[in-house]
């Protein structure tokens, strides 16, 4: 599970087990967890506690509620989240299984034993302050395992680091070993020169590799249309030269026609019985005895095949009438051999077909590299506007609507520094708990005998005194961190508004304005208190009955 440590004011280092559900954090009331700081609401804030996330919820606090220096409502956190609660800061840590003992005596060998039983002397006690390093206000991960500053060594072994699981393994891999180079060539080139360089990559890669499909689909194609046509071919030799087989005339048997078809190499009539040749007359008696023939011979059908890488053979038989049997068989096989690089498309022609598909990729890839830079380049063009834009107001918000927590991790970043930046919070400075100036101004009021009262620059009520309290029958409880519009007195509150403005037009002066009331008039002045940029703070509001004229 995980544990809220407090990392400033009187209670810092305390750390406390979050429980699953709501823990209501804030000064008193019902908050079952009570940070100690005036500037801190009754009940300020709740966290909710999920088994798979955590949810921080501002419950319309005076001062608000901070996750890495940005003001929300409600928000998501996770371990290493810094939460600021008015001068209270916060983190989120893993709940330590081993905590920090006290009253552990070390015996020596030689020194009596101590007469306390042993496990009076594993008391846990609340952990030493944490020491707080220069970076741990940053909001990275990597620092939200500050160690404890133990004031003795402890002899506790350190669990073992878990195992990683596959997917580390390899995004580890790929971090260390793959993307180095890469990274490298955004340092050696510009940014846009290495997109446009994966860009181009990626259209020469795509056209020749669709180049492969594309040859092995017409290689498919051109053999289904040389089977086609050598079929046809010698189906027409056998039924040119049927009738003279029939009649024994083997001295009529033409082949020259078939010769005649593109792509056609070889055309003859075989003889079933032995595969000798019988036409051409050049080639009569020759034996024919190669593997596609001895194929052929066995078939009863038209059939075609493959001879090697560039040629292809068809035949088709040709049935006599048997006077024995009084069926048809075959006695002989009409037989051409077809070129099928005939059918291949030239040179020029894929020379052709590969530019058309290289410009119609190069045009597709370029408008992809168009769109790829400018949304990459957008978030961050934006962010160095409002931070630009935050160093003329001395503001400390920005933002970047991208839905990718690299980004957003930028910009909690960002907001914190310009957040410590307006506030005078410095690294060195951000690091010591915040001085608690609400408190000083309660102590300041106590001692002025007249009704007085203290109001910040956002118009919050930060302390009165028990005169105050009388004269506007209002304790202080009801006061104290409310808005100013919380007195019921609405002249009074009008008043103390208009003395605020002046003070903030003229700053070094003391203002003054009266006020009547039901048994006395009374005189009210009002006198700013600077912060270390020079700019009104707080407001100190005096109240003395007038002397009767």
């Amino acid at each position: 599970m995980w544990s809220i440590r407090i990392l400033s004011g009187p209670q810092a280092g305390q750390v406390h087990d979050l429980k699953l559900g709501k823990n209501v954090f804030g000064r008193g009331g019902q908050s079952q967890f009570k940070i100690q700081s005036l500037g801190i609401s009754k009940e300020h804030c709740e966290i909710h506690v999920y088994k798979d996330k955590m949810i921080v919820v501002d419950l319309k606090s005076s001062n608000g509620t901070f996750v890495n220096g940005v003001k929300i409502q409600n928000s998501l956190i996770q371990v290493g989240d810094k939460i600021s609660l008015f001068d209270i800061i916060l983190d989120i840590i893993p709940s330590p299984d081993l905590r920090p003992m006290k009253n552990v005596v070390a015996l020596h060998p030689n020194s009596p034993k101590s007469n306390t039983p042993s496990n009076e002397l594993m008391i846990n006690a609340p952990p030493p302050p944490p020491v707080v390093h220069p970076t741990a206000f940053n909001g990275n991960a990597a620092m939200q395992m500050n160690t404890f500053a133990p004031s003795q060594p402890q002899s506790l072994v350190p669990p073992p680091e878990p195992a990683l699981t596959i997917s580390e393994k390899i995004e580890n891999f790929i971090e260390t070993v793959a993307m180095p180079g890469v990274y490298k060539l955004g340092i050696l080139f510009s940014f846009k020169q290495v997109l446009l360089g994966f860009v181009m990559c990626f259209i020469f890669g795509v056209t020749i590799l669709s180049m492969i499909p594309l040859t092995t689909i017409t290689k498919e194609s051109n053999l289904q249309e040389a089977a086609k046509r050598a079929k046809s071919v010698a189906r027409a030799l056998a039924k040119v030269n049927e009738q003279a087989l029939l009649s024994n005339q083997f001295g009529s048997l033409n082949v020259s026609d078939a010769l005649k078809e593109d792509g056609i190499k070889e055309a003859f009539i075989i003889q079933q019985s032995d595969g000798s040749i019988v036409a051409p007359s050049e080639k009569v008696g020759r034996d024919t005895s190669s593997a596609f023939i001895l194929q052929a011979r066995k078939e009863s059908r038209a059939s075609a095949s493959r001879i090697d890488s560039t040629t292809l053979g068809a035949s088709h038989p040709i049935g006599v009438y048997d006077p024995v049997s009084g069926e048809p068989t075959v006695k002989y096989h009409a037989v051409v051999i077809y070129d099928v690089s005939s059918l291949n498309i030239d040179e020029g022609r894929i020379i052709s077909l590969f530019m058309q598909t290289l410009i119609i990729a190069s045009i597709m890839g370029l408008m992809l590299y168009y769109l790829f830079a400018r949304l990459i380049e957008f978030p961050l063009r934006s962010l160095n506007k409002q931070i630009d834009q935050a160093l003329l107001d001395k503001s400390d918000r920005t933002e970047v609507l991208f839905d990718y927590p690299v980004f957003q991790k930028l910009v909690s970043n960002v907001n914190t520094l310009l957040n410590r930046a307006w506030t005078g919070g410095g690294i060195e400075k951000i690091n010591q708990p915040q001085q608690n100036r609400d408190l000083e101004y309660s102590n300041l009021v106590d001692i002025i005998s007249h009704p007085a009262i203290v109001v910040s620059v956002d118009q919050r009520i930060v302390a009165c005194n028990g005169p105050f309290e009388q004269l506007s029958q209002m304790s202080k409880d009801q006061l104290v961190n409310q808005p100013l519009q919380a007195i019921t007195d609405s002249a009074l509150s009008q008043i103390i508004d208009s003395l605020i403005v002046r003070c903030k037009q003229s700053p070094y002066d003391t203002q003054m304005d009266q006020i009547p009331f039901s048994q006395f008039e009374c005189k009210i002045s009002s006198q700013a208190f600077l912060n270390s940029l020079g700019e009104a703070e707080y407001f100190v509001m005096t109240l003395i009955p007038s002397e009767p004229s």
